[in-house]
């Protein structure tokens, strides 16, 4: 789900940059309240922070931190758990669109209990 979309080319339209650039909130808020009743912190990581830009040669890029690594630093294996899981889904997204999977996201189909 789509909670927020910002047009990051027309915010730096002053820049001599000349990237495309979109910025956008995704997540689902069902996996999301697995975190959140252990510690309303996460919604500091919850959504997730996605970027869809093309790069200097012209290709498109998706670009998302590794949940894992941020839901991890809570120190609730409940939490970390959950982040590990989003690892997968992301993974699933990025073998779906045809890009590379990189290997610190995890196995493709392996959800384990934290599905959603």
């Amino acid at each position: 789900m789509i909670y927020w979309k910002a047009d990051v080319t027309a915010m730096m339209a002053a820049s001599p940059s000349g990237w495309k650039c979109a910025e956008y909130l995704m997540g689902n808020h069902v996996i999301a309240e697995r975190m959140f009743r252990h510690d309303p912190a996460v919604m500091l990581h919850a959504p997730l922070r996605t970027v869809i830009y093309e790069d200097s040669r012209g290709q498109t890029r998706f670009a998302v931190d590794q949940p894992s690594t941020f839901f991890a630093s809570y120190g609730d294996p409940a939490i970390t758990e959950v982040g590990h899981h989003l690892d997968r889904l992301v993974a699933q997204l990025l073998d779906a669109l045809g890009a590379a999977v990189p290997a610190e996201l995890g196995e493709l189909g392996e959800l384990g209990d934290a599905g959603g």
